[in-house]
């Protein structure tokens, strides 16, 4: 199979932070939609200690407004000690995501501060569900993935007014339609130093032109999330410039990838020079992860001549968000910061395709 994606046309490195621009508008235009800058702030409403007092959960109230007129509460774990310390921020599907993250493990023997909200707090994952953020700024024509990554850098704009934080220490994260939302963030939010991705599938680490699974590339919408399945069964995701690329009529068919200006490649490439660390499943055949291959591959000439480190991480098993994921991105992060060698975490297991 021959693969033809958009060439991200980096002449020399000097070219970079003007096509950077140029390939974030196409994509507010294309995909995201917009979205204003925030300014938030935070308060602390609670705070207790945890484990023995090895640590402290605080809850703590984002005002996304200087006016106060709309919040959203969030969880932090803080470790002991005055820091100042690295920090992951989470954008969830519920609190019940605690669960299978290592949180006390984060916080004690890594000294992460580990930072969630559940997301639909700020935009509802439904048509008709709520959506506090478009009301409150009205005018942008955003989808959820871009309300959902705003929010989260509403989350850092209140953690880097605290002490305990260490600005260049900073990751973004979130799982499946979150991993898009945290790949979003990452893109438009460069205080973000590490940009992690979990299984995020189409819209995000995936590829929208080419669909396989462990077995091959196989273009099979019934089987692998496509540009037309998450666009026409989710277009409260997007912004208004992505329905043109849907397929006509069945979404369980291919559209206008072809015609797509972008692909994933080129939203990884934009995380250059910064880290970006794509977790992956090699059984998770929705969340393409033949695509995801191709991808990082073709992402790498750019983070070759920019600099940055382009990960690609795939272990065992299907669409999930483990506490072993966790371990693993913990493990990665403090590698990064430490500055070890990080080449190992690249264990792509699909040959390079021609």
């Amino acid at each position: 199979m021959r693969f033809d994606l958009p060439d991200p046309e980096l002449s020399d490195l000097s070219a970079w932070p003007r096509r950077r621009r140029e390939w974030m508008s196409t994509a507010e235009d294309c995909l995201y939609g917009h979205a204003p800058e925030g300014h938030a702030r935070g308060r602390v409403m609670d705070r207790y200690p945890v484990w023995g007092g090895k640590g402290f959960r605080e809850e703590v109230c984002i005002f996304m407004k200087p006016d106060h007129s709309i919040s959203f509460p969030a969880t932090l774990y803080v470790p002991k000690g005055p820091g100042p310390h690295p920090v992951i921020t989470w954008n969830q599907f519920s609190q019940h995501d605690w669960d299978k993250c290592p949180y006390e493990e984060a916080v004690a023997k890594y000294g992460f501060i580990v930072a969630g909200f559940e997301r639909e707090t700020v935009w509802a994952d439904s048509a008709d569900g709520p959506k506090p953020v478009r009301s409150a700024f009205p005018g942008w024509d955003w989808g959820g993935v871009r309300a959902w990554a705003f929010a989260q850098s509403c989350l850092l704009d209140y953690l880097l007014s605290r002490e305990d934080v260490d600005p260049n220490r900073l990751v973004c994260t979130g799982f499946s339609r979150g991993g898009k939302a945290a790949l979003a963030c990452g893109i438009f939010d460069e205080r973000y130093q590490i940009c992690a991705p979990i299984c995020s599938g189409a819209g995000g680490c995936g590829c929208f032109r080419y669909l396989g699974d462990e077995e091959g590339f196989c273009q099979d919408v019934t089987k692998v999330e496509s540009l037309g399945r998450v666009g026409s069964v989710f277009p409260y995701w997007w912004g208004p410039g992505f329905p043109r690329w849907f397929p006509e009529g069945d979404p369980a068919q291919m559209g206008k990838e072809r015609e797509f200006p972008l692909d994933a490649h080129i939203l990884k490439a934009l995380i250059a020079p910064r880290t970006l660390f794509s977790l992956e499943g090699i059984g998770d055949a929705w969340s393409n992860p033949r695509g995801t291959a191709l991808t990082w591959r073709a992402a790498q000439p750019v983070f070759d001549r920019v600099g940055g480190l382009n990960i690609a991480h795939f272990r065992p098993g299907g669409h999930d968000f483990s506490a072993d994921d966790w371990r693993t991105l913990l493990r990665f992060c403090d590698d990064v910061f430490a500055h070890r060698d990080v080449s190992a975490y690249n264990n792509c297991p699909f040959p390079e395709e021609t």
